[in-house]
């Protein structure tokens, strides 16, 4: 989905001072290596090129404060064995400059490597390797898009770049690089270094300039170090009130204003701090604030934030990340840029369009999402009867439809648009794609299979490159679905953050921290945090965070419990909130057997499952657990308690929120080094609304004799009611008439 930073509910006044100049001079006359496999650029499969002019590509960039040198390609591949020697070759190109040429020779059919060297004076802020290849296999005739032309190229392909610093100049307008740069492949580290005892409010904000770099970081795992005692050896923000300093900044100047400052760091050069100042905690929780709702206003290397003022309020289900359910949404919407609409070749690559969607989205027993779709192509070669266009939804078909090659001359002229210059049909087609297949992450898949037609002769198999696109004013449309979940459900916090997310700035959460926080419990709350902002697409700037588990600051709120030994420390000691906890001395879980992910939802799953074992266990390990169950102070409210035996044990949770998130879900997840357990215990109840007929079917749909029982007896009851009914006003009729019964 196209990432939207847009914070329209909010008016910032800054004043900024401005810069000259966006990079300054070298820092570092070393150069030193950076490498990424070919599965981290394009995913765990390998690349395969088809046919004779048929071309893959690989895309990364290059971060602010670095510039590429050099680089080299390891390149593991292996050729089809039918492919002609001397002939059949491999043409490797960086930025559409030709690097080098694999050939190949007689017998090369199993995996082989070979090292490629990239000029480091092609190199640009983002750069693309092409592989096209160049086929044979035949002397006398050779069809270029015959399925025995490919050349595999290994997963673990290797690009190597030989990189060297720079230091960017203090300029704010730059943010949120070069402390994340979307450039960059990688995952996201940005240290934070606060005093210690920073207190609840300046704590706040904190997570809400976590959240400002998470909501940024798309697919990538981000996590926030925290430093109160030393210094980060790279980029880093700083957070301070002038009662309150990290020793890096001792010596900073009083501040009298919210204050966004962007200075080199002293022990450091070319490694950059990005201050976030104020007075005390008001000012500091505003300047917070400020840099949340105007980056986009920065420049110079400092800012003062006069104001910010609250417009209106945010709408559930708003996130930038996620689709919007109350209306038709065009592909455009979903996509950054109409190449990602567009496929060609000599075997068309599939058009891929994803998307994310609430998880209380409820689809069940929907018959069908409406899609329509408009689409262009290459026509098929006359007499080819067989061109369709698949459409299947995560990888599942879902139907067809067939590519024309008869059409009329006025068809044409309404249909046909050019695509890269070649000739092409148009057409136009609505479809419905079935509600059960669709889950929160979701990607459209559009395989566009235009038929050759070869009659042996050296002449007349039609073109090589073929060319389609889906246009972006194709839609899909989710509105008219209600949302309604069955709780609790870890895996869809892991998964999305719900139901937090649910309001994208996070303004009915609030989160509990335990009192006088390690820099590890500090560290689990910015993460935790900025894991839900990662999900929204939106900094999160709404939430309440308390040290204190009472019904006055927690009614009508989703409640987010963060700690070490949280349920210990908070006494969260009743039965409801303790299925599962830990603490140095031993490690405690009440819970049923291993849980799979609840499929059934009838009646007889309404109280949940109730423990039937109940184990306490000493033991040294690390361990952390996760547990979510009804609020007691609101119904229909959720609490999650992310808990670890100790310091050493948060980062299980990390994992658990990122790597490992398949294998969470129910209500109770113990987690150690090796293993996620997942165990469904407790009342479930239900968040949402749902329409009266669809609320009975849903819950008593497994139980289709009970519900032939009770549509008798209510069927018996109307009867007998309308017997009744009947029967007193045939009484009625007959006294007004005087005739004796």
């Amino acid at each position: 989905m196209k990432l939207i930073h847009t914070l329209s509910g909010l008016i910032l006044s800054v004043t900024s001072m401005l810069s000259t100049s966006v990079w300054a001079d070298f820092v570092d006359s070393s150069t030193k290596k950076i490498s990424y496999t070919f599965s981290e650029i394009a995913g765990p499969s390998s690349i395969t090129v088809k046919g004779s002019g048929g071309t893959a590509f690989l895309g990364f960039g290059s971060r602010l404060d670095q510039i590429i040198t050099g680089g080299s390609l390891n390149l593991e591949f292996a050729p089809s064995p039918a492919l002609r020697t001397r002939v059949s070759h491999l043409r490797i190109y960086l930025n559409e400059e030709l690097m080098d040429v694999v050939d190949i020779t007689r017998g090369d059919s199993t995996m082989l490597s070979k090292v490629i060297t990239l000029d480091g004076r092609f190199f640009k802020n983002y750069n693309q390797i092409k592989f096209e290849l160049i086929g044979r296999i035949d002397e006398e005739c050779s069809d270029a898009s015959d399925p025995a032309l490919w050349w595999e190229l290994g997963s673990a392909s290797r690009i190597t770049l030989d990189v060297r610093n720079i230091e960017v100049a203090n300029e704010l307008s730059l943010l949120p690089a070069p402390f994340f740069d979307s450039r960059d492949l990688k995952n996201v580290s940005i240290p934070v270094v606060l005093p210690q005892n920073f207190g609840t409010r300046n704590l706040h904000s904190a997570a809400v300039v976590a959240s400002y770099f998470a909501s940024q970081v798309k697919w990538r795992e981000v996590s926030f170090p925290v430093y109160q005692q030393g210094e980060p050896e790279q980029h880093a923000v700083v957070l301070a009130t002038n009662s309150q300093r990290p020793e890096l900044i001792k010596d900073l100047p009083e501040i009298t204003q919210p204050t966004i400052q962007m200075v080199t760091q002293p022990t450091m050069p070319g490694k950059k701090l990005l201050l976030v100042l104020g007075k005390d905690e008001e000012q500091l929780a505003l300047a917070a604030k400020g840099l949340v709702a105007g980056s986009q206003l920065m420049s110079g290397e400092v800012a003062y934030v006069n104001s910010v003022t609250d417009v209106a309020p945010r709408k559930p289900y708003d996130a930038p990340n996620w689709l919007p359910t109350d209306r038709a949404v065009k592909f455009s919407e979903l996509i950054e840029g109409n190449y990602q609409l567009e496929s060609q070749g000599v075997e068309l690559p599939p058009i891929r369009v994803s998307f994310t969607l609430p998880p209380d989205l409820f689809t069940w027993n929907a018959n069908s999402v409406p899609m329509k779709l408009s689409y262009r192509y290459s026509p098929p070669l006359k007499g080819s009867k067989t061109s369709r266009l698949n459409i299947s939804v995560n990888d599942r078909f879902i139907r067809a439809f067939p590519l024309d090659e008869n059409k009329s001359e006025g068809d044409q002229d309404t249909w046909r648009v050019p695509i890269l210059g070649s000739e092409s049909f148009s057409a136009r087609s609505s479809t419905q794609l079935p509600g059960f297949k669709i889950s929160e992450n979701n990607t459209l898949a559009f395989n566009f299979q235009i038929a050759k037609v070869s009659t042996g002769i050296c002449e007349g198999v039609g073109p090589s490159i073929y060319y389609a696109a889906v246009d972006g004013d194709s839609t899909l449309d989710f509105s008219g679905f209600p949302h309604y979940i069955r709780m609790p459900d870890a895996q869809s916090f892991v998964s999305s953050g719900f139901p937090y997310s649910r309001m994208a700035d996070l303004s009915e959460t609030s989160v509990v921290i335990t009192p006088e926080p390690s820099d590890k419990e500090v560290e689990l709350l910015l993460n935790t945090v900025g894991f839900i902002s990662k999900q929204t697409g939106l900094p999160a700037y709404q939430f309440q965070l308390t040290e204190s588990w009472d019904e006055v600051s927690l009614a009508e709120k989703d409640i987010l419990v963060v700690g070490v030994q949280a349920a210990d420390k908070l006494s969260l000691t009743s039965a409801s909130l303790a299925h599962v906890r830990s603490n140095e001395s031993g490690r405690f879980i009440e819970a049923t057997t291993v849980s799979e992910k609840p499929q059934s939802q009838g009646i007889a799953n309404l109280s949940g499952r109730q423990a039937t074992i109940s184990a306490n266990v000493r033991a040294r390990g690390e361990f952390a657990s996760i547990a979510s169950f009804e609020s007691p102070f609101t119904k229909q409210r959720t609490v999650t308690v992310l808990s670890a035996r100790n310091d050493q044990s948060v980062p299980l949770l990390y994992g658990a929120m990122n790597a490992r998130s398949a294998l969470v879900n129910g209500s109770a997840i113990a987690i150690t080094q090796y293993e996620i357990t997942s165990h469904q215990v407790g009342d479930y109840y239900y968040v949402g609304t749902l329409p009266l007929f669809d609320l009975v079917w849903y819950h008593f749909s497994d139980r289709p004799m009970l519900m032939v029982a009770v549509a008798l007896l209510l069927v018996v009851a109307f009867t007998m009611l309308m017997w009744r009914v009947l029967s007193r006003y045939a009484k009625r009729r007959l006294a007004a008439t005087g005739v004796k019964q």
